[in-house]
């Protein structure tokens, strides 16, 4: 076998591989040999059927499939022999096929960056200091009674914390784009879902009406295609309704788990949630800044197949139909890039310093975090045991512990201020926008943690 590298652009290379003829025809032989004894032909008993008429019937078929079992094969064998680390599937192009010659075939494909990891030594984190103050607590009642409020249609004009349905369609210059497009799509208004502007001009609109307008996008607006545009909008109005909050009563107590009914049970039980979630929040935020210092420090060009890959479990977790059409494919990548990149890039980092450092899984962590997984479900010795016996989802959760222990590593280099912080600040952080996309509808952020995959 004879094998040849050609360094393309960036992270992408074309291995040019040659399969001696005889190797090939060696396997065609005895595997036609063997149909002779199977081959079920009429006017000849089984075993006594002549080669030339089973090459004949089954010669282009069975060589066909030795070809795909070679070039399999001898791809797998080459990459050993070249020492290379393919980031993702190769695209095959065969060269020679033709009987009684070389087979030679070129696979096209990314390899995966070398480099080595820089922590981060001396980087200045903030730990917040914060805790759950009343107001905290106030505002998650509010929440609560929001969450359980009942819509009722109005026939006045919209207005602020209105509930509006829509369907509308933007067109840029004549021509719609990629989240412009919206049917019964629910809009409170004063939530900030949809950009500014958008959502001011459906104040004071009435159910079943129709209405044009213009919007101007922001200069700083995340797609490119619509930053600073003037999008003209046909929006149809289907029902415009107001909430009503349930009083904070007994029953709306009880409905919460606290048998007693009081408000002072419930305060104290939200304060106690509140504050479990204030550490993991507490955490997530130091854990951030960790990812955004490594990705600072380490430059590095991340394959595309990986990005595209990413794109995709990002766009499924989003609930985007699994559509393969060019308009939806672009539609993704714009949406989703630019994190699947970030993503990508820190799941590499933190694979190669857990390696290069030696550092191992730690299984208590492994099964502290498979216990939590498995304590939100009814039958919780089921889930583990279903998690155990799945290499894919066991592997999920080992990622996610080897993450904190590079943080928890990372960190003791690094140099820690403490700040200040409320509730509302620890929990929400202002995080970069997301990448670009024609969707009207606010950026609502992303964890910004690696590739779990």
């Amino acid at each position: 076998m004879q094998v040849s590298v050609e360094q393309l652009e960036g992270l992408e290379r074309r291995m040019t591989v040659q399969v001696p003829a005889d190797a090939v025809e060696q396997k065609v032989q005895s595997r036609l040999q063997s149909l002779t004894h199977k081959a079920r032909i009429d006017g000849f008993r089984p075993g006594k059927v002549p080669m030339k008429i089973i090459k004949r019937m089954y010669g282009a078929q069975v060589r066909q499939e030795v070809l795909g079992e070679v070039m399999e094969q001898s791809f797998q064998d080459a990459l050993v022999e070249q020492q290379l680390r393919p980031a993702g599937g190769p695209k095959v192009e065969p060269l020679k096929i033709e009987e009684g010659q070389d087979f030679e075939y070129a696979a096209t494909f990314e390899v995966f960056p070398d480099f080595t990891p820089s922590g981060i030594e001396g980087q200045k984190i903030t730990r917040p200091v914060a805790e759950v103050a009343d107001i905290d607590i106030d505002k998650m009642i509010e929440n609560l009674r929001k969450q359980r409020a009942n819509w009722v249609s109005v026939e006045r004009p919209a207005q602020e914390n209105d509930r509006v349905t829509i369907s509308f369609e933007g067109t840029l210059d004549g021509e719609g784009f990629p989240g412009g497009k919206g049917e019964n799509t629910e809009v409170v208004l004063g939530e900030g879902r949809m950009i500014a502007e958008f959502e001011q001009k459906l104040h004071g609109l009435s159910a079943n009406t129709e209405s044009e307008f213009e919007v101007q996008f922001p200069a700083d607006y995340h797609s490119e295609d619509l930053a600073g545009k003037t999008v003209q909008f046909k929006v149809q109005v289907h029902k415009v309704e107001e909430s009503e909050l349930p009083e904070v009563d007994e029953a709306f107590v009880q409905a919460f788990g606290i048998e007693d009914g009081s408000i002072d049970g419930l305060r104290t039980a939200l304060r106690q949630n509140m504050e479990r979630e204030l550490q993991d929040g507490v955490k997530s935020y130091i854990k951030n800044q960790v990812m955004d210092a490594l990705l600072q420090v380490n430059k590095f060009p991340v394959p595309q197949a990986l990005i595209d890959s990413e794109v995709e479990t990002l766009a499924k977790q989003a609930g985007f139909p699994e559509q393969d059409d060019a308009d939806t494919k672009a539609f993704k990548a714009k949406m989703f890039e630019d994190a699947a990149k970030r993503r990508v890039g820190l799941g590499l980092i933190v694979a190669k310093l857990a390696a290069d450092n030696e550092l191992k899984i730690d299984e208590d962590r492994v099964r502290e975090r498979l216990e939590n997984v498995a304590a939100s479900y009814q039958d919780s010795s089921e889930v583990i045991r279903y998690y155990r016996q799945n290499p894919r989802l066991m592997q999920g959760i080992h990622d996610l512990v080897m993450e904190d222990q590079i943080v928890d590593w990372l960190l003791e280099s690094a140099v820690f201020e403490e700040q200040t912080m409320s509730f509302e600040e620890v929990m929400n952080p202002k995080r970069p926008a997301a990448s670009g996309t024609g969707n009207i509808e606010q950026d609502s952020g992303e964890d910004d943690t690696p590739n779990e995959q």
